[in-house]
Parts: C-alpha cells; sequence; structure tokens
C-alpha cells in the first residue's frame, strides 16, 4: 500500500475489463507506518508521461455510493519541477471533474447533492518570499468553478473534459462548455489522473495533511464501489 494523506492506494483497486477501466474504493482498515487508524484503500490511474497544455477528456461513469466518495479526473505537477518562464509557480493542478463530493455550498447556504460537480483550480506561488496556496477560497473569481448537471452521473456515462491553453483553461461535459478561467498559474509538466478519493462525511477537513479520518463515520456499508471509465483522450491542437 502507498500511503497518501487519509487513505492508501492499493494496486489492486484498479482494473480493466471489457475494455473499460474501474478505479474502486474499499473499506480495508489498515495503519500506516507511525500506527494510525485509517479505514479506506482507494484507487489511482496515472498517465506515465507529463503535459501541459493541450485537450483532455474522458468518459466516466460515477460510483454507487453517495455521500463520501469522489470520483475525479484532473492533472496535477509534481511539486518540483519548476518552469523558467513562470519561475513563481511551484505547483498547478487543474480538476477537470470531480462528481458526488457532498460538500456545502457557501452562496446557497446547503447541502450540494449527487448532481452538483467542481471544475475547480489549484496552485502554489511565491507571493513575497513566501509560498503560497491560491484555492478556490482563497481566490474564487479565478479557481472555483461549480456545475449542476441535470442528471445523476452515477446512472450513465458521460464526457467531462478540459482545454488548457497558455491563455485559458475551458471545461466541458458532454461537448457543453460549463467553465472558463484566465491561465494565470497552470504552466507547468502535469499527469493525467484517475482517484477515488474519500469526502465528507467519511473524512474531516483538518489536520496537518487537510484531511483526517473519521472513525466514528467509518462503515463497510456500500462498499467495494467503483468508478467505471470507457476511454481516455488527450491531444494538443
Amino acid at each position: 500500500m502507498r500511503p497518501w494523506g487519509e487513505r492508501a492506494w492499493r494496486p489492486e483497486n484498479v482494473w480493466q475489463k471489457s475494455g473499460r477501466l474501474f478505479v474502486q474504493a474499499k473499506y480495508e482498515p489498515h495503519q500506516d507506518r507511525k500506527g494510525r487508524e485509517f479505514f479506506y484503500t482507494c484507487g489511482i490511474a496515472q498517465s506515465h508521461e507529463k503535459t501541459t497544455y493541450g485537450y483532455f477528456e474522458a468518459s466516466i461513469k460515477g460510483c454507487s455510493r453517495f455521500p463520501g466518495l469522489c470520483p475525479a479526473f484532473w492533472l496535477y505537477s509534481n511539486g518540483k519541477e519548476i518552469s523558467p518562464d513562470h519561475p513563481h509557480i511551484t505547483y498547478s493542478e487543474i480538476d477537470i471533474i470531480e462528481m458526488l463530493q457532498g460538500g456545502y455550498d457557501p452562496v446557497k447556504k446547503e447541502k450540494t447533492g449527487p448532481s452538483h460537480m467542481d471544475c475547480n483550480l489549484h496552485t502554489r506561488e511565491m507571493i513575497d518570499g513566501v509560498e503560497t496556496w491560491r484555492r478556490p477560497q482563497h481566490w474564487p473569481e479565478v479557481c472555483r468553478n461549480v456545475h449542476t448537471a441535470p442528471w445523476d452521473p452515477r446512472d450513465d456515462f458521460h464526457i467531462y473534459a478540459c482545454e488548457n491553453t497558455p491563455e485559458k483553461i475551458t471545461w466541458y461535459i458532454d461537448g457543453i462548455k460549463v467553465a472558463e478561467s484566465p491561465n494565470h498559474n497552470w504552466h507547468l509538466p502535469m499527469t493525467l489522473t484517475l482517484t477515488m478519493e474519500l469526502r465528507p462525511p467519511l473524512i474531516a477537513w483538518a489536520g496537518v495533511d487537510g484531511r483526517e479520518p473519521v472513525p466514528e463515520a467509518s462503515t463497510p456499508e456500500g462498499f467495494p464501489t467503483h468508478m467505471e471509465v470507457d476511454y481516455v483522450r488527450s491531444w494538443q491542437r
């Protein structure tokens, strides 16, 4: 197992069958090297090569369990490579889609349902000599993009896509543009990634790593469950 925050990746949680890719989350209590208790393992699939600009799309069917999990398709840098043209940027992340998060809408002041989706941006940059996070809550006019679909992503496959250019980032769902942001900080080599991630109530947004397990909420009910991927495509224009 490969620990990452409040969960661990297991190779057995990713497999192919009948031409499709399955990425699973499983109730599997375990301890990390420090003896801390954790309750779930998840799957991750990544590209071998890194890329920066291009068009990226995947046909995905969400997992059956809600809330508590987030099937995601995203790009992120390793936090080590720096672009000589943008030396102030230390991290770039583009969330092409994060679905089924079961979060909280601060504008409407209500919990979000399974049709709520996030197309967010995350970055770190040097500001006055200090490496600083810029996330949706810190820079909403650039980093925060939400979409409420007229359907449930658990029921069928839909096409989630994003185009990253030096000038802007544009998101599409089923070929329809749903969001656009100026490209200030997303110029680093990034890995194309598919994951199953934990979300509240199975975790809490707290702790040194930003996420902590919630033992009293941990349950095998609804597990194992998986996202299903029909295809992934990427190209440069």
